[in-house]
């Protein structure tokens, strides 16, 4: 079994000193590829380059094309060292993860042919259960009432139908439709056979299009919940982008996305458009209030 993971660092070079120092030693990786995703900050990638050795790669890519980009100019890179790696686990530098949860996860892939991708529970900094730990599938009707705090409210038990109940994440594996890009393992021929991540969405959606593309091959995501990791959730996205810019670059992903693989016809996109202006409308309420909390 051959084994690498990617780390995508944008300004967050304390974090990614930080994980890849703790991971550096695991005996599961074979192989340890940080991307510098074309950084703002000054001599970002040069600090990074003190963890370069046998095993670790420090590469920087040629521009800041988000997510998709600068993980797949990893993955590119991969593929250039020309060896058979198995799995290849994407995970973000701003977590914590124990040896354990890669060899479960590694154990979990080579259980079933059917199963493509495994992630551990995710846990925010408290050791709580984030949420957003794994979902599913953002078809357009889900899709339409997570897109507007009104339509949460007033739609809110069809709204809850998109997630998994708590209790589901008592079983030691439960099947999802999406995991957290924030850390996943996946086989790597499987990963390779669906073109990697879409370059068309900058941020947001990636893990929905995954989904559907492994959905289409009659494969499953696995959600493995006796072992788990933290994700501190960096703050280095709100640091470039406003939380206005963060929900217009949402709005744009996700209109690619129900566009491109839910097929959406046209009284849909129309819907879909209302719900994207009144949800603009609402930020004029809720981005004072968020500020004014944070006094």
């Amino acid at each position: 079994m051959k084994t690498a993971v990617i780390i995508l660092n944008y300004n967050s070079k304390k974090d990614t000193i930080r994980y890849v120092n703790e991971i550096k030693d695991y005996e599961v990786l074979d192989t340890i590829i940080v991307v510098d995703n074309d950084s703002s900050n000054q001599n970002e990638f040069e600090e990074l380059e003190v963890l370069k050795s046998e095993k670790i790669y420090v590469i920087k890519s040629d521009k800041n094309g988000g997510y998709s980009y600068g993980n797949n100019f990893g993955l590119k890179f991969l593929e250039s060292l020309n060896e058979n790696f198995d799995f290849v686990v994407i995970s973000n530098p701003d977590v914590e993860v124990k040896e354990e949860a890669f060899k479960e996860c590694f154990k979990v892939l080579e259980t079933s042919e059917k199963i493509a991708v495994c992630a551990p529970i995710m846990l925010d900094r408290n050791g709580v259960h984030i949420r957003r730990s794994s979902w599913k599938i953002r078809k357009p009707g889900i899709d339409m009432i997570n897109s507007s705090r009104l339509n949460e409210i007033l739609f809110y038990y069809l709204f809850k139908k998109g997630e998994y109940p708590e209790e589901e994440f008592k079983k030691e594996k439960l099947e999802v439709e999406c995991v957290s890009g924030a850390f996943f393992a996946i086989k790597y021929d499987v990963f390779k056979k669906v073109g990697y991540f879409d370059e068309n969405v900058f941020l947001f959606y990636e893990e929905d299009i995954l989904a559907n593309k492994l959905q289409k091959l009659g494969l499953i995501e696995v959600s493995l919940n006796n072992v788990s990791f933290k994700h501190f959730e960096s703050q280095s996205i709100n640091k470039v982008l406003s939380y206005f810019n963060k929900i217009k670059r949402l709005q744009k992903s996700k209109m690619y996305y129900q566009k491109e693989y839910n097929n959406i016809n046209t009284f849909q996109l129309i819907i879909f458009t209302i719900i994207n202006y009144w949800r603009r409308l609402e930020l004029l309420i809720e981005i004072p209030i968020r500020k004014l909390l944070k006094k």
